[in-house]
């Protein structure tokens, strides 16, 4: 193990047992007590149904062009997905949730099998997934008014605005879904979470209670409101491991195969005075690639202004940045590897990038005619970060290790408009059009793309008891 990695595990050590576990042992007899002498019980029964239609043209989610390897270049689908659960309240500080969910998709073009994953030896499917189980946790807040709590079971994790650890909605499954234990401790202006978890993978006909995981955490997240006037400042510290024991990897040289240990270290932070808002993500990763070193970065930087004035125009511009490979023969692995956050919202929404090996330059504009009516614009030019390395879209296919073919990749444009008219209802559509630049054109296809599609939401909460 190295000096660095030895470092971390250490750091995660010490908060676990001093910040969690003596308290929780010292507060243990006199918390189910407590419990008992709460509010009422109380039990609410949720509903959640998504159905959207999309089209893709010249591209789909594994290719770009309209030569695709799989599936086909112009493709019209329908997505539904159906959340349901109840979540009990015995008293004001625990609450236990049991939730399902079914998602599916019809007249896809990309079968199942196309979403195999190599690594992970099974089908991993961003669409579909057949009555799984979706939330299910017991969450205690507060032990004893000592701001100390934990939550257990399968849950969603996020922070920040969710580019590092976030669930990544858009795709019918859920992206990023956990099994995990988290301990917190929260107090006046902040909170400090450390948890171990493992993200779920999405087998379409099979139950996930004793399934392979996918990747497993150990992490630190803290949240410090450091001011609120005149200036509101949040800073965020994180360290977190990204792992995968079953040795499915292979290093650029050294081609035996090994397992995945990664770490990161980094922040977030935010800041927002008088229609201002400031926010910045830095993440370092390091650790094994198989017999590979990891030596990688990324980073995000946005600044954006919304006029007093009617519709509340927010105009903002954005950079993005994840280091890439520069040389794919030399052992070393410069590649950043996108943490466990959303993309969706991040690097234009034909999903045609994530955050590895890119440069991503954005503005947009957002406008609000009314208050249940939202439209936003977007901007972006997207590059290699190493012309060295491949486009994230399909790393393997889409590379050219002489760099001869550039780094520009592309522009895109995006529309999205959502409307929140009715109760409990949200709709939403959107268009996309992508133009090809050199890299583009020279791996993969000159060809245009266009993204369109429609999505209807609806929540629902009955009161039991």
């Amino acid at each position: 193990m190295s000096k660095g990695k030895l470092r971390f595990s250490k750091i995660c050590l010490l908060a676990f047992v001093f910040n969690f576990i003596i308290p929780a042992v010292l507060t243990s007899r006199n918390f189910c007590v407590q419990a008992q002498e709460a509010s009422k019980p109380k039990l609410t029964f949720s509903t959640h149904v998504r159905a959207r239609y999309e089209f893709q043209n010249s591209f789909n989610q594994k290719f770009y062009g309209d030569n695709p390897g799989a599936g086909k270049a112009n493709d019209g689908f329908l997505l539904g997905r159906l959340r349901m659960g109840l979540d009990w309240y015995p008293t004001k500080n625990i609450h236990v949730a049991l939730w399902g969910q079914h998602a599916e998709v019809w007249d896809y073009a990309l079968s199942d099998n196309d979403f195999y994953n190599k690594t992970f030896e099974r089908i991993n499917h961003p669409q579909k997934d057949r009555l799984e189980l979706y939330e299910t946790y017991i969450d205690v807040k507060d032990i004893l008014d000592s701001g100390l709590g934990f939550k257990a079971g399968r849950q969603k994790i996020a922070y920040g605005d969710n580019r590092v650890f976030g669930p990544g909605e858009w795709g019918n499954s859920g992206r990023w879904i956990w099994d995990a234990a988290k301990l917190s401790w929260v107090f006046n202006r902040g909170f400090v979470d450390v948890f171990y978890g493992q993200t779920m993978l999405h087998e379409v006909n099979s139950f996930s209670l004793n399934h392979r995981h996918g990747y497993e955490s150990l992490a630190v997240y803290g949240h410090f409101e450091l001011l609120e006037k005149p200036l509101k400042l949040v800073f965020e510290p994180m360290a977190f491991t990204k792992k995968d024991d079953h040795p499915n990897y292979a290093g650029e040289v050294n081609k035996t195969a090994d397992n995945l240990d990664s770490w990161y270290v980094g922040a977030h932070l935010k800041a927002s005075m008088k229609g201002w808002d400031l926010e910045g993500t830095y993440l370092k990763e390091e650790g094994d690639f198989a017999k590979d070193d990891i030596d990688a970065y990324g980073y995000h930087a946005m600044l954006a202004y919304t006029f007093p004035t009617a519709w509340k125009p927010r105009l903002g511009i954005s950079y993005s940045y994840a280091s890439g490979d520069s040389n794919p023969k030399d052992g070393k692995n410069e590649t950043f590897h996108e943490a466990f956050g959303a993309k969706d919202k991040m690097y234009g929404r034909m999903n045609l990038f994530s955050w590895s090996n890119l440069e991503d330059l954005e503005a947009s504009l957002t406008v609000k005619p009314r208050n249940w009516l939202t439209i936003k614009g977007e901007v972006h030019q997207f590059s290699l970060a190493d012309r060295h390395d491949g486009w994230s879209l399909n790393k393997k296919l889409y590379r050219d290790p002489t760099g001869a073919s550039g780094s520009d990749v592309g522009k895109e444009i995006d529309i999205l408009a959502t409307l929140t008219y009715f109760k409990n209802h949200t709709l939403m559509a959107g268009f996309g059009h992508f133009w090809p630049d050199e890299f583009a054109e020279n791996v993969a296809s000159h060809k245009q793309a266009t993204w369109a599609f429609l999505q209807w939401e609806y929540k629902f909460k009955s009161v039991i008891f």
